[in-house]
């Protein structure tokens, strides 16, 4: 045999003999665990959406409600239970918690019928100022032509976009809409709640501009998930 043959076939029964004894298995780069159900994208509930609850042994309670601008849904038996911000696993447990003090066994789930709040908000000098239906993706751009497209007196450079970014608060970033439209920056993708407005000239003090000029003309019924006049700027 020669010495690169002998050289291969010792690798092989080195290899071999790994397997057998589960050394070559435990070497191996453990699989990624499954994504938690209730992790921070998940989505949580908003003012309009429609649920329905179905209860394994109980399905005379079964019903679709839709949660009240206050937040809360009303159900059989134990009345009002807040759903706003939660995710549809957290509802079904709060609603088994409570159902649990007039029933042995509640085991309800909770299924979203109907996502209200699927929607942003452009505003500022473009032709048509209002909310954005965002089911099937949406853009910045996009979002800018569904609402008439842009106003000669809008600035370019100075475009704000507002998101949710956890506990009450919004981080805002600035956009460039002439580098999107040339296409050397990315036109990133809306999510709920977002709003994009666009300035009539540039901004000095991000935070005071949308406490003077944005929070007011915003729908109130959009912005529920945080506070505009607690924003947080980034790049």
């Amino acid at each position: 045999m020669t010495y690169p043959l002998a050289r291969t076939f010792i690798a092989a029964s080195l290899v071999i003999a790994a397997v057998a004894s589960g050394d070559l298995a435990a070497q191996q780069p453990a699989l990624p665990d499954a994504p938690s159900p209730d992790a921070p994208n998940s989505y949580r509930l908003a003012p309009g959406d429609v649920v329905d609850l179905k209860f394994a042994y109980n399905p005379e309670l079964n019903e679709t409600v839709t949660l009240r601008p206050d937040g809360y849904i009303s159900l059989q038996r134990i009345g009002d239970v807040r759903a706003q911000r939660l995710t549809p696993l957290e509802l079904a447990a709060r609603v088994n918690e409570q159902y649990a003090k007039v029933l042995r066994h509640p085991e309800a789930s909770v299924i979203v019928r109907d996502f209200a709040g699927q929607k942003a908000y452009v505003g500022g000098e473009v032709v048509a100022p209002g909310t954005v239906d965002l089911r099937g993706g949406l853009t910045s751009l996009q979002a800018i032509l569904k609402t008439g497209g842009l106003k000669p007196s809008a600035k370019l450079d100075s475009v704000l976009l507002m998101r949710y970014a956890g506990d009450e608060r919004a981080e805002v970033r600035t956009l460039n809409v002439k580098r999107l439209l040339e296409g050397r920056d990315t036109d990133p993708m809306l999510s709920p709640f977002d709003v994009l407005f666009v300035p009539r000239s540039a901004i000095g003090k991000v935070g005071l501009f949308v406490e003077q000029y944005v929070n007011g003309v915003i729908p109130k019924a959009l912005m529920f998930p945080y506070n505009l006049n607690t924003v947080v700027t980034v790049k």
